[in-house]
């Protein structure tokens, strides 16, 4: 997801413009890693909009912090999420004590955000799993796969979970919209290597005219033991903005 990459972008210029630059990470041999991610669309971005990113940190706890994200169009708040960042060391791989420097360069808000624990959900007996194999153009700059190529690992998987049941992509365009992803929430828990194959197991876990809610695991082929966690929502999405699910698509999820 495009998005992820901008606040990703975003953290970096913001930990820069107070000093802490590469420079500085090479240094303290540590970086930043992530390991979960909230965020939901409020709005609609089209080509050609620019977009305006504000981020501040919402809290420093021993080994974390909290980054909380806005991105606008003209005055419309079209995307608000939150990372929740671990300071590790760079040649153990282990988190390690936030510098008090940084709590001197970034003051922090009066009423910080609530952390909410991951919606845990337990797999029922019927659940679709997929695979993928991990590709060069997935990696990050670690040879890991990028935090923000999961989203489209998620988004396939719950494409390829209608599709079946005759709900592929270019009837969705038929019937007048699509199903799209309007909020996701990621907890990343190992990574993901180059030339591994990957399990992809998701499972429905609400659908409703409103949309339809899927949890989704990232393993290595034992779901006890994922990658990756995700809780995600879908909407219908038309041409005039978002509406009910069509009727049959509804039914088609109550489909075995």
């Amino acid at each position: 997801m495009t998005v992820l990459r901008l606040l990703q972008e975003a953290a970096t210029r913001a930990s820069s413009d107070v000093g802490f630059d590469g420079a500085y990470y090479d240094r303290v041999g540590a970086m930043w890693i992530i390991r979960r991610t909230a965020l939901t669309r409020t709005g609609t971005i089209r080509y050609g909009d620019e977009l305006t990113v504000r981020t501040w940190i919402a809290d420093f706890r021993r080994v974390r912090s909290q980054r909380e994200y806005e991105v606008t169009v003209a005055d419309r708040v079209v995307v608000r999420a939150s990372t929740d960042w671990v300071f590790v060391d760079r040649t153990l791989g282990r988190p390690r004590r936030i510098p008090a420097e940084w709590e001197a360069a970034f003051p922090l808000p009066p009423s910080p955000s609530p952390r909410v624990p991951f919606p845990e959900a337990e797999a029922p007996s019927e659940v679709l799993t997929l695979h993928r194999r991990v590709e060069s153009h997935d990696l990050d700059a670690l040879q890991h796969v990028n935090n923000s190529n999961y989203v489209s690992f998620l988004e396939q998987a719950a494409l390829d979970a209608v599709s079946p049941h005759g709900w592929d992509l270019p009837a969705q365009i038929a019937a007048g919209g699509r199903l799209a992803a309007v909020r996701h929430d990621l907890e990343y828990l190992d990574a993901a290597l180059y030339g591994e194959t990957l399990a992809i197991t998701t499972w429905l876990t609400a659908a409703d005219a409103n949309g339809v809610e899927r949890h989704t695991l990232l393993h290595r082929g034992d779901p006890r033991r994922p990658l990756l966690q995700a809780r995600s929502h879908y909407q219908w999405i038309a041409a005039a903005g978002p509406t009910a699910l069509p009727a049959a698509l509804r039914e088609a999820f109550r489909a075995p």
